[in-house]
């Protein structure tokens, strides 16, 4: 059991800035604001997203493709790439496609129910099977996880007994996570000719067969309880991913959205090794014999993704995540070679005594190959981990994809994180 706690390369670039600002593509999960089109801008950018693919930058295409459609949410070859058909005037997934045809509409209070529940729901009602009873009375038929409400997406299944409302409000979140995942790291799990044809219009966007796990608690004595014969140590976390169970964990700490910096951290840096562990055939006991730094670094990454104005994130600032904790170790002199590091695989990097401090390091780490070298330090660090899930990595595969050795990555990276602003 693995158990989570917590193109061609060019130069390095030292770049003053770290954070990045993300779109995901509106639909039913994420509807926003009417904005004015831009059809020229969004054609400049799908001309720079089809050069990316030509390229084998995927992960810059989908990015790119993406950027678009916050221009144009109609651009036709931008919405097939990333797995959109447009029917009955909306922009739908082929998962969204067999809900509709099933009778089906979504709603981001209740999930998916028949359109004609929909006025019953408002009244306080809710149905199971062909029965109704009034919400109060529903809540105490859900009281455990085994009974619990769930809410299915194109890509999570979400069971808690907290609420209905909880799940669907959770669903949806995780589906806009998967959006920012997916245009970051497309090269993880999809080939180059895949994408190539994507945009040529001859292959479309893969389906998922089956959703990912998410088990929503509806406070922390039950999260506890459900899971304390996995994980002796489980009342310290907010959250977990157990890989052998292909379920993600989580506990409602306050209020159903849990509207919480720490509870959003550990909601997006779990779900983020959901993804990598389930979005393609993986090994077991990733980063067991070394590299492991990789597999926390990226999830750390993820904990500085905040949603910002207008349904648009942010990811990697430099006051965000553990950024500045990476600065101020750095500031002490604390940093383990990153030769070092890549050869510790998990069991050696959790004994450390310095584990915070490594990893604030591996955090700043995968931030520094995210937005550093114009695009093509991420591209050569998707790769790596994809041959790192794959079990194909060494110790040495980082270096090798970036075509530099360990110490002049450190020394770029220690100029990088000293000239980050305040």
């Amino acid at each position: 059991m693995l158990l989570f706690l917590a193109a061609l390369v060019g130069t390095y670039s030292s770049a003053a800035l770290a954070v990045e600002t993300l779109a995901v593509a509106p639909d039913i999960y994420a509807p926003q604001a009417t904005k004015a089109v831009d059809a020229d801008a969004a054609a400049e950018l799908l001309t720079q997203a089809k050069q990316a693919a030509d390229a084998g930058r995927v992960s810059t295409a989908l990015q790119l493709a993406t950027q678009a459609l916050e221009h144009d949410p109609d651009e036709p070859t931008c919405r097939h790439v990333l797995g959109y058909e447009h029917i009955d005037g909306q922009w739908l997934t082929a998962f969204q496609q067999r809900q509709i045809r099933r009778g089906l509409v979504w709603d981001a209070r209740y999930g998916w129910l028949k359109s004609e529940d929909l006025p019953r729901y408002e009244a306080g009602e809710r149905r199971d099977g062909r029965r109704w009873f009034i919400a109060t009375e529903d809540a105490k038929r859900h009281t455990t996880i085994a009974d619990g409400w769930q809410v299915r997406t194109d890509n999570f299944q979400v069971t808690t007994n907290h609420s209905l409302e909880a799940a669907a409000s959770l669903a949806a979140e995780l589906e806009q996570l998967f959006q920012v995942w997916r245009q970051l790291f497309a090269g993880y799990h999809l080939g180059d000719d895949e994408v190539r044809a994507r945009f040529a219009g001859t292959k479309s966007a893969r389906v998922r067969a089956k959703p990912m796990n998410v088990i929503y608690h509806r406070d922390e004595s039950g999260y506890v309880a459900a899971l304390r014969h996995k994980q002796p140590r489980i009342a310290e976390t907010l959250g977990i991913y157990f890989d052998d169970l292909r379920e993600a964990h989580f506990y409602a700490a306050g209020d159903a959205t849990n509207n919480d910096s720490a509870f959003r951290a550990t909601l997006y840096h779990e779900a983020v090794h959901q993804l990598f562990q389930e979005s393609q055939r993986t090994k077991r006991g990733v980063g067991s014999k070394h590299n492991f730094w990789a597999v926390e670094g990226v999830a750390t990454y993820f904990e500085s993704l905040v949603l910002g104005d207008e349904g648009t994130f942010t990811i990697g600032g430099p006051n965000a995540g553990r950024l500045p904790s990476a600065r101020r170790q750095l500031a002490e002199g604390k940093l383990v070679p990153f030769g070092e590091l890549a050869s510790l695989g998990m069991a050696d990097l959790q004994r450390r005594a310095d584990l915070p401090a490594v990893y604030s390091q591996m955090a700043g780490m995968a931030t520094y190959l995210m937005h550093t070298g114009d695009g093509q330090h991420r591209e050569a660090f998707v790769r790596y981990l994809r041959d790192l899930y794959t079990g194909r990595a060494k110790s040495a595969s980082l270096w090798n994809e970036l075509g530099e050795s360990a110490e002049a990555v450190q020394l770029d990276y220690v100029r990088w994180l000293q000239r980050l602003p305040n």
